[in-house]
């Protein structure tokens, strides 16, 4: 599910202006999707309060003098725990839990197939990420740069120019303000604000970084290794340069590890590139070993291989972005619901966030492209 809300964190009060205003230390509110929001640098916490206004209605507090001011809650967010951060609800109202579910997948294949997309080109994009500033951010292998986007018209952000790097990129994952991009041999932590680069994270073992996601509030990397058929672990050996060391890593029995799903902390799920098939993976001896399970296989509906990404919708579908043969999509028990797919298209990663607005990457036609379906949740 999108939605992944961890109030379990300690509430507290503070009283500005003699109004009481809720707050969550160490935590900071993320939009999966979210055009409502502006950040101001170079701002204390106590300077964005006193300019806070009743359009307002949450503010997050970065440890970096950078805020945050939300304007609506979205449907689908998450709570993050981030160190030194603050959450303020300005309203003393708390977001609610409702969910997005359009449970009708013949309804909604119709709307994919009916709705004009709008296109940003861009070079050989790889995967895609929503950042805290409401940027799709892809990577360029052509260009060899990041390439933002601005998420409502998918103009490129100019400014601050992306570093030109010497290696090809070929993923990329954004966590706690930094954009991890992901080379053949290395992974690069870089800056969100400012684009610079904060740490180089390489292992031996790291050959062909196919994607990324992040354990225990960041605590852990995870990484899939492709070249070498293994899964990844890091350790986070830093908080400011964002750097992480190698911890150990688990051997997979099949060909190209490549997507990544994030569910929870003990709970993941990753594609096989070559066999187009997804497996799950659970905890087991304190999260030091993966029980690997076969999920869904989609080698008989799908030729050729192209298991790139999965992404998985509030109604529990998933949709498996197979390349070439476009997106199949699934119910939670790996029954087939059914197909997506665009002319001439390779689709490689897919982001579905409020209202199923759907962003997909496209490596051949080389572009980024947002469907906007336009529906509306109660």
């Amino acid at each position: 599910m999108l939605i992944n809300i961890v109030f379990n964190l300690l509430l507290f009060l503070v009283t500005v202006n003699t109004i009481p205003i809720p707050f969550i230390d160490n935590a900071i509110f993320i939009a999966i999707s979210n055009s409502s929001s502006t950040t101001i640098l170079n701002q204390t916490c106590n300077q964005c309060l006193c300019q806070s206004n009743s359009s307002y209605i949450a503010l997050n507090c970065f440890p970096n003098d950078t805020c945050q001011f939300f304007t609506t809650y979205p449907r689908t967010y998450t709570i993050q725990s981030i160190s030194q951060a603050r959450l303020y609800f300005l309203q003393q109202i708390l977001p609610n839990a409702s969910q997005c579910c359009m449970p009708n997948t013949s309804y909604l294949l119709n709307q994919l197939n009916t709705v004009t997309p709008i296109f940003a080109n861009v070079l050989a994009p790889r995967c895609i990420v929503l950042d805290n500033y409401g940027y799709i951010v892809t990577v360029s292998q052509v260009n060899y740069t990041i390439v933002r986007l601005y998420s409502t018209n998918l103009t490129v952000v100019n400014q601050p120019v992306s570093p030109k790097f010497t290696s090809q990129p070929i993923a990329i994952a954004y966590y706690d303000e930094t954009y991890y991009v992901g080379f053949q041999f290395f992974i690069l932590a870089i800056d969100s604000s400012n684009l610079g680069i904060l740490s180089n994270i390489t292992t031996p073992y790291l050959q062909g970084t196919r994607s990324m996601i992040f354990l225990d509030n960041g605590q852990t990397m995870v990484v899939s290794a492709t070249n070498v058929n293994l899964i990844l672990f890091f350790n986070r050996s830093d908080n400011v340069s964002k750097n992480y060391s190698y911890f150990y890593q688990q051997s997979v029995n099949y060909s190209y590890p490549h997507g990544l799903w994030y569910v929870n902390d003990t709970y993941f799920y990753l594609t096989s590139w070559q066999n187009n098939v997804i497996y799950s993976y659970s905890a087991i001896n304190n999260s030091l070993a993966w029980k690997q399970s076969l999920f869904i296989n989609a080698s008989s509906v799908a030729s050729g291989f192209n298991g790139n990404h999965l992404v998985v919708d509030e109604c529990d579908r998933f949709w498996f972005l197979l390349g070439v043969n476009g997106i199949r999509i699934f119910d939670n028990q790996g029954v087939l619901l059914g197909n997506f797919t665009m002319i001439n298209s390779t689709i490689f990663d897919a982001i579905i966030s409020d209202g199923y607005v759907i962003y997909l990457s496209d490596t051949k036609l080389n572009r980024v492209s947002r469907i906007d379906l336009n529906i509306q949740c109660s």
